[in-house]
Formats: C-alpha cells, sequence, structure tokens
C-alpha cells in the first residue's frame, strides 16, 4: 500500500530564489542569492544595535523561525534566512523578512548598508 506525504504548512513551502526576489521586490535591501536571503544594517552604537538584535529575537519567536545574526565590528548586523532543516528557502523566510522590516526600534534606527 503506496501512502502520500501529507502536504506541507504553507510557511514551510519551498521557494525558489527567483520566487523569493518577487515576493520581496518591495523590500529591496534583502539580497537572495542561492537558498539564502540575507540583510546587512548598520547602527551609531552597539547598544543600539544589540537592542535590535533583541527585537528580532521577538519577531523570530512570533514566527517560530529564527535567523542566522552575526554582530560584528560593533555597529554592523546581518541577518540571515534559510530553513535550516532543509537547506533551502522557504515560504517563512520570506514572511520573515518582510515582518523584520516592519521593526521600529527607536532613536538608533537602522540604515541598509547596501
Amino acid at each position: 500500500m503506496r501512502t502520500t506525504e501529507p502536504e506541507p504548512p504553507a510557511a514551510a513551502r519551498r521557494v525558489t530564489p527567483e520566487e523569493a526576489y518577487t515576493r520581496l521586490r518591495e523590500h529591496p535591501a534583502w539580497i537572495v542569492e542561492r537558498s539564502r536571503i540575507h540583510r546587512d544594517y548598520r547602527f551609531a552604537t552597539f547598544r543600539d544595535a544589540v537592542r535590535f538584535i533583541d527585537a528580532v529575537a521577538e519577531v523570530a519567536e512570533a514566527h517560530a523561525h529564527h535567523p542566522n545574526i552575526t554582530l560584528h565590528e560593533w555597529c554592523f548586523v546581518r541577518l540571515e534566512l534559510y530553513s535550516h532543516l532543509h537547506d533551502c528557502l522557504t515560504q517563512a523566510d520570506v514572511d520573515l523578512a518582510v515582518a523584520l522590516d516592519g521593526l521600529q526600534v527607536g532613536p538608533g534606527e537602522p540604515s541598509p548598508n547596501r
């Protein structure tokens, strides 16, 4: 007897890099490269960068999807999104990128490092 795999939840649906690029057209600071989406931020102070990371953590927890976060050179933060379990892009990555663009973190607002 042959069984079929159940459909994955919509958020777990794989998306191609081209689909991700199209869906993020209104969020041009996000860069799509192969099976990853990333965005760089620059902050005025180290504390602003850390506050931003804390805000990212809250959004990520609410989405049950967690980015790789790199803090470097004291004021730069890089967020990298992909589905770790499958090593590919999914709708959850695109959804989280859009949600993260909505963050308001106060006086040390990030500026995209393009």
